[in-house]
Parts: structure tokens; C-alpha cells; sequence
């Protein structure tokens, strides 16, 4: 169980970091939650996917990463400022998204499992 949940850490890290690293080439702005329209959140939600059904579980580990990934992202490659600790408490709250989105990535994995059983 330990290896699966660094796995899952190590995929949502760096799905999650990649969503920053290309919101400037897309939306032409440093932090993608800076962008107009729904690019930071949809990225958020299909980035969870992506990551919840290659591994489903732990989900919290999902969590974690996405946090850790886009925290360590912002901290490597972006000026530190004043609202540092605001951003990171956004991060927390914006994460639940990729978490939601990592859950229905595990479930969609889990029903394509029971069907190829099943067959």
C-alpha cells in the first residue's frame, strides 16, 4: 500500500504542476488561476482524473500531491510574494476539485474492471 501511495503522490504532483507550467503557453498568464473562463478548474478537475484512474487509490494521496505539486511549483518557478500563504490556503480548497476529479477517474477504473471480469 505504500508504494501505491507514493505513486499516487508522485502522478498527482506532477499533473497538478503541469497545469501551472502551462498556463502561460494557454491562457498567456503566470498563474493559471489568473486566467478567464474555467482553465484553472477544469484543468484541476480532468488533471484529477488523469491521475485517480491509472492509480485509484489512496485518494488522500491524490490529495496531498496535487497540494504538494502545485505548492512546490509556485515556490520553484514563481516570485515569492506577500500573499504566499493566501495562495496556499486557495490551493487547499482548489485541490478538492482534482480530488473529486481523481475519485471519478478511480470509479470509471473500477467499473471498466468489473466489466472485463464480468465478460
Amino acid at each position: 500500500m505504500k508504494r501505491r501511495a507514493a505513486l499516487a503522490f508522485i502522478l498527482a504532483a506532477i499533473v497538478s504542476a503541469a497545469i501551472w507550467a502551462s498556463s502561460p503557453l494557454v491562457t498567456g498568464q503566470e498563474e493559471p488561476w489568473d486566467a478567464e473562463g474555467f482553465f484553472y478548474i477544469g484543468s484541476l478537475f480532468a488533471a484529477g482524473v488523469i491521475s485517480g484512474f491509472p492509480i485509484p487509490k489512496p485518494l488522500w494521496a491524490h490529495y496531498l500531491g496535487s497540494v504538494v505539486g502545485q505548492l512546490a511549483y509556485q515556490l520553484i518557478f514563481l516570485p515569492l510574494g506577500p500573499l504566499l500563504i493566501l495562495g496556499a490556503g486557495f490551493l487547499l480548497g482548489y485541490s478538492l476539485l482534482f480530488l473529486v476529479g481523481a475519485l471519478i477517474g478511480s470509479r470509471v477504473r473500477r467499473y471498466f474492471n468489473a466489466q472485463t471480469s464480468a465478460a
